[in-house]
């Protein structure tokens, strides 16, 4: 979403006659566009914009820390615009105000489409805008507001100007896809007229909220040409009891049914998911049924972490002076990512000796010789040559190196090598 959003500033800021600079040292105005979904991107974004201030940048800073945290921030930055108000900043500039610039989040986002630059792979488009749930330990709805949905004219004007440029993918993005809904239309109609109506080869979606996804989704993602099987259905936890006081609002049986019916229903599609250890209250048994979900969902893929507590998130005021044991916490993270790993493991076994048709996005981290790229079903499989971004490669898996496939071109002869850069740890 922060990608997503600092592309359509960019955007605003060269409209005005601004240029943009390809290195911040070289740079008048720095803007630093926050995250605060945990502890680690909040301190991040702060120190990022104290450190271009100490250069002597001018300093904007936007996104859900500025939401946040408002005009505390005015010591690291010259202008701190909230979430739903960042299109304010050119013209801000402009007139050299250097005092707080926030509106509250009554109003509604400026969804309407004006083209930007745009990467020839890969690309987002926003479907919705923040989030009613309020889990118990999110700070996303005091952030981001309450959820908006976009018109669907606007989605399909924006995927078409992607279309036209070239683009290869394109994932949908909001807080929660599934709560979509504009007039009558409902996230799968939406899906449904995006398939017939956008040709970008592939197209994916995130946030699925496990509570609202339906059955109807999953068949039309199943009998859709472009919209392509990839699931992301954050668990959080396995524990009944501690679903209930993250106000997840689903248990432990209803996420294993929603996941074992994906599997059913579109064999070829991967679920992956989010998880975290050390939520206040969670005890071993807790974190063994946490486990008991990992193992019979075998995730392809896996964001595990550590509970921060996040103000002014529920359960902030809740357990604000509530001490977490780290270190069994840290056990438990490292025995959540080996059982998931195993998981994953399996998953990636069942590609042996399969034909997948990969996109390109690059040269592979440890080589240059070697290509990186993924499925269909969002899976990166490693190929030996140098592929140009972008481009789709017939492969072959013929091996596992670690957590990754390792795919030949069907139309080139080549093997292995001994001294094949992933094989020591992928």
């Amino acid at each position: 979403m922060n990608e997503y959003d600092s592309r359509i500033i960019e955007n605003l800021m060269i409209k005005e006659g601004f240029t943009p600079s390809k290195d911040a040292n070289n740079a008048d105005i720095v803007i630093v566009n926050t995250c605060s979904v945990r502890g680690k991107p909040e301190s991040k974004g702060i120190e990022t914009a104290r450190s271009f201030k100490r250069k002597g940048k001018y300093v904007v800073l936007t996104g859900c820390t500025a939401q946040q945290r408002s005009e505390e921030l005015l010591e690291v930055a010259d202008l701190v615009v909230g979430t739903r108000e960042f299109q304010v900043i050119p013209n801000a500039l402009k007139k050299k105000l250097d005092r707080r610039m926030y509106l509250d989040l009554k109003g509604t986002c400026d969804f309407y489409f004006s083209g930007r630059r745009t990467n020839k792979v890969l690309e987002y488009v926003a479907i919705q805008e923040g989030c009613d749930n309020f889990c118990s330990y999110c700070v996303v709805p005091y952030t981001r507001g309450r959820e908006v949905s976009r018109l669907p004219e606007e989605i399909i004007k924006e995927l078409k100007y992607l279309e036209d440029s070239g683009v290869k993918e394109v994932t949908l993005l909001g807080q929660n896809v599934n709560s979509y809904y504009y007039k009558g239309a409902d996230f799968a109609d939406l899906l449904k007229m995006v398939d017939e109506e956008v040709k970008i080869p592939r197209i994916y979606f995130t946030t699925s909220h496990p509570r609202d996804i339906s059955l109807k989704v999953i068949r039309t993602i199943k009998d859709a040409r472009y919209l392509k099987p990839w699931f992301h259905l954050p668990l959080q936890a396995g524990s009944d009891k501690v679903l209930k006081e993250m106000n997840r609002g689903y248990t432990k049986d209803e996420y294993l049914e929603i996941a074992l019916r994906i599997r059913a229903e579109v064999p070829e599609a991967t679920i992956s998911t989010d998880i975290m250890v050390g939520f206040p209250g969670e005890g071993d048994e807790d974190f063994a049924e946490t486990l008991d979900v990992v193992k019979k969902v075998q995730f392809d893929n896996a964001y595990m972490f550590m509970y921060s507590i996040r103000k002014p998130s529920p359960i902030y005021f809740k357990n604000k002076d509530i001490s977490i044991d780290d270190v069994k916490v840290g056990v438990r993270l490292r025995t959540l990512i080996s059982e998931v790993n195993k998981g994953i493991y399996q998953r990636r076994k069942l590609m042996l000796g399969k034909e997948y048709e990969i996109l390109i996005y690059g040269p592979a981290r440890k080589s240059p010789k070697y290509s990186k790229g993924k499925t269909e079903n969002n899976i990166t499989v490693v190929v030996p040559g140098a592929f140009s971004e972008g481009e789709f490669v017939k492969v072959k898996v013929e091996k596992i190196i670690g957590l990754t496939p390792i795919g030949y071109p069907l139309n080139v002869l080549a093997s292995l090598t001994n001294d094949f850069p992933l094989n020591r740890g992928g």
